[in-house]
């Protein structure tokens, strides 16, 4: 971490984030963990100092999580 930037990290802290989140959507497969996981993975398409190659993942990753965020299913497990 460069101590002098501290938004030098910040693409890396909401990839981990968004790892975090999918285990955690393993889990519960809870809607609204995937809402959260598909706002993650467009942040990161769109985030200006995502590695392209990233961002490509990124932007095939949240068409299927933004499928996913829809299902109608309830949240069986609180968080």
């Amino acid at each position: 971490m460069d101590k002098t930037n501290p938004h030098a990290t910040r693409v890396e802290t909401i990839i981990a984030a968004t790892l975090y989140l999918m285990n955690a959507y393993q889990r519960t497969h809870c809607p609204r963990l995937a809402r959260c996981v598909a706002a993650h993975l467009d942040y990161l398409t769109r985030h200006s100092d995502t590695d392209a190659a990233i961002r490509s993942v990124c932007a095939e990753m949240y068409r299927d999580w933004r499928v996913v965020a829809q299902t109608p299913f309830p949240c069986e497990v609180t968080h």
